[in-house]
């Protein structure tokens, strides 16, 4: 019974982050276009990244055939990602799992 009301709460919870994060626009963050809750499986879908994650540019530039980031500009997406994070944490949400392959590398400022 306890594990049932645990995933109930958890699965509010979620409800409740998706119903923001469906609203909230920033340049910096991807947007999440569709989402399902149905079942035991969970999936979040966003906007297409045509640039790649962070990760692959940060971690796996030789494998993608990418040119390394350079300091000035590691220094600007970190900006950007706390300016992202600045913001989602204006409508109460956590970001406290943030990873690199959640951040979006893009040409229009840098990040």
């Amino acid at each position: 019974m306890e594990s049932g009301v645990i995933c109930n709460k958890a699965l509010d919870e979620l409800e409740s982050e998706i119903s923001v994060l469906t609203k909230v626009r920033h340049r910096h963050l991807v947007l999440l276009l569709g989402y399902s809750t149905q079942g035991l499986k969970r999936i979040l879908v966003y906007e297409y990244m045509p640039q790649g994650e962070l990760s692959r540019h940060l971690f796996h530039w030789k494998n993608f055939k990418l040119e390394p980031l350079y300091w000035k500009r590691r220094l600007s997406i970190a900006l950007d990602g706390a300016r992202s994070m600045e913001y989602l944490h204006s409508f109460g949400l956590w970001t406290g799992e943030t990873r690199p392959g959640w951040w979006e590398v893009n040409n229009d400022s840098g990040s």
